[in-house]
């Protein structure tokens, strides 16, 4: 049995900040290298989808891009005024880009963020909760992120 003593010792090998950066850097550089090749450090060319393409109405909750050649699908909640607070609104459209990235077969991963800087996502948008549920000026009355769930 190893005593504990020698144990702890092992794991406090006093290092200096620059050998530990060269390391982990290089170790880690190495293994990306190996299983995905090199990687690319060119600029992507982001193309907004500016709207749903069975209704043709724009987005105005979302912001849903595609990187040019890259198997890339961005999608930004874009309330940051609500710190991106969803409203039924912003689930339809959520869902749209997701069912569009979904069926695009050149699309590999898609990227969610949310627009600004004081928040993610804050949940649903309370000011838009009456009594009968959520409404906003399309009446739609239910807010379910749930409704995002792709089977």
């Amino acid at each position: 049995m190893v005593p504990l003593l020698n144990l702890i010792t092992l794991l406090f090998i006093p290092t200096t900040n620059s050998n530990l950066a060269s390391d982990s850097s290089t170790s880690r550089n190495d293994s990306y290298e190996r299983v995905h090749g090199d990687v690319p450090s060119h600029d992507v060319v982001w193309r907004v989808i500016a709207s749903d393409a069975d209704s043709d109405k724009e987005f105005t909750d979302i912001i849903y891009e595609k990187a040019v050649g890259e198997g890339i699908a961005k999608i930004s909640i874009n309330r940051p005024e609500r710190r991106n607070a969803f409203r039924p609104n912003t689930v339809k459209e959520l869902i749209c880009a997701f069912n569009d990235a979904r069926h695009d077969s050149s699309i590999g991963v898609v990227i969610l963020i949310g627009k600004g800087t004081k928040a993610f996502c804050s949940g649903g948008d309370q000011a838009l909760r009456t009594a009968d549920g959520y409404s906003d000026n399309e009446d739609i009355g239910s807010l379910n992120v749930l409704d995002l769930q792709v089977y």
